[in-house]
């Protein structure tokens, strides 16, 4: 779980930036809304607000650098350095940095990391949490390596000569040079329990998925039969490719991408179309099963038909690809960073996602950015301390949380907010325009 991450120099954050997890323990009320049980609490969600522009998206943005660099080894290379780092100034830092704590497998760890196009430095730590000292587990340099579990220095040397834009955490994966698990424990928090979800994010495996997950299928139905859209279930149709293939217009298109791999026995095939998975195709031992999502739509005087996704509009669809991140979160000790969690859905039924969060024994984290200004006010479901500012400044992006702020407990956070209260407001001159 994230402790805190720090930024510098990487897009709209010039100076370094704080956003963290840490509850303000005074407060009384939500106690529900904090793991208690580790050895320093921790928020179970955020809500990140501010304008258009101000940053919101590159927070996530970099979060998601910092996993590509930490789970590719090959990430550098591919992308243009210049396009990362804070443009604004006639003085530029060639710099970008990132410093996150976070928790894993019952240890917390300090990984800091400074890229630019001479050098990278990387340094991981176990965190003694302000109480003992920080224990190494490595710190590189270029092509130097100081770690105390180094099985061979100039393995790792000639490693990082040949590799000098990589991670070192995703090069130890595949040559072990480290002898401790937990450079290993890092890597698998990165890849496995951290995810994010853009504004465009699809699930290409959406129906494979819930058809693997069966909870993951009771969750949406659970959350579908409560939020009043009129879908009284969802389900996966299996239907063997022969029967399908006689009415299915596409199915000699799908057959010949079957053909490309005869002897791959097992396997799954998605088609995607507008973005949607509209089907799957799983063969298992040479045995091809088409599988689609069905919707049990309710019509007029208790009618019911069973609808595919294509039909299904852009709010569910999207609802849809927030159910798995949402379930993760609560279920397996995942820590999920969601863009604009309100992006085509209604605010009452975001309203309502929290609630099922925030009253839920959920073992992971929830952080989200958003534009509803309404959730301000809905202080049943966060507090003070669940809520982040992003402001931008002469270019320059900062965050901060409402908890920053003296506040009355009947006062309307969102008039404060809309009236400049807290800033990371938009600031809107005369609109008004000739033609």
């Amino acid at each position: 779980m994230l402790l805190r991450f720090k930024i510098k120099n990487f897009l709209s954050f010039y100076e370094e930036t704080l956003f963290d997890m840490f509850p303000n323990i005074k407060r009384e009320k939500f106690q529900h809304h904090i793991h208690m049980e580790m050895e320093v609490p921790l928020l179970k969600q955020v809500a990140i607000c501010g304008a258009n522009g101000s940053g919101k998206s590159n927070f996530i943005k970099a979060l998601i650098f910092l996993r590509e660099f930490v789970t590719h080894d090959n990430f550098l290379k591919l992308i243009d350095l210049d396009d990362y780092i804070f443009q604004l100034t006639r003085e530029k830092s060639q710099v970008i940095s990132f410093e996150i704590e976070f928790s894993h497998r019952e240890r917390y760890y300090i990984y800091n990391v400074e890229i630019s196009k001479k050098e990278v430095y990387e340094k991981l730590s176990i965190s003694g949490l302000n109480k003992t000292e920080d224990k190494l587990v490595f710190e590189r340099k270029g092509t130097n390596v100081n770690a105390p579990s180094v099985q061979n220095e100039i393995a790792v040397k000639q490693l990082l000569t040949l590799n000098p834009e990589s991670s070192l955490l995703p090069l130890n994966l595949k040559f072990p040079v480290l002898s401790n698990t937990d450079a290993k424990h890092i890597y698998d928090w990165f890849s496995k329990k951290m995810e994010v979800i853009t504004i465009s994010s699809t699930i290409p495996s959406l129906i494979n998925l819930m058809a693997r997950k069966p909870k993951i299928l009771n969750f949406a139905n659970k959350v579908f039969e409560n939020i009043g859209v009129g879908i009284k279930s969802i389900e996966i149709n299996n239907t063997p490719f022969e029967k399908w293939a006689i009415k299915a217009k596409n199915a000699e298109e799908l057959q010949k991408i079957i053909d490309k791999n005869p002897m791959q026995l097992n396997r799954n095939i998605a088609q995607l179309q507008n973005n949607r998975n509209v089907l799957n195709i799983t063969i298992q031992k040479g045995i091809k099963t088409v599988q689609e999502l069905l919707f049990n739509q309710l019509g007029q005087s208790g009618y019911h038909k069973e609808m595919k996704i294509s039909t299904q509009s852009d709010g569910t669809v999207r609802l849809l690809t927030l159910i798995p991140a949402l379930y993760d979160a609560m279920y397996e000790q995942k820590t999920i960073f969601i863009d604009e969690i309100d992006n085509s859905i209604h605010p009452n039924l975001m309203f309502e996602l929290l609630r099922l969060y925030a009253n839920n024994k959920a073992n992971g984290q929830l952080i989200f950015t958003t534009h509803t200004t309404k959730l301000l006010n809905q202080q049943e479901l966060l507090r003070p301390d669940e809520i982040w500012f992003v402001e931008k400044k002469e270019g320059n992006t900062k965050m901060y949380s409402l908890n920053d702020f003296k506040l009355h407990n009947t006062l309307n956070i969102e008039n404060g907010y809309l009236d400049g209260r807290y800033g990371a407001i938009p600031i809107i001159e005369d609109l008004s325009v000739e033609i």
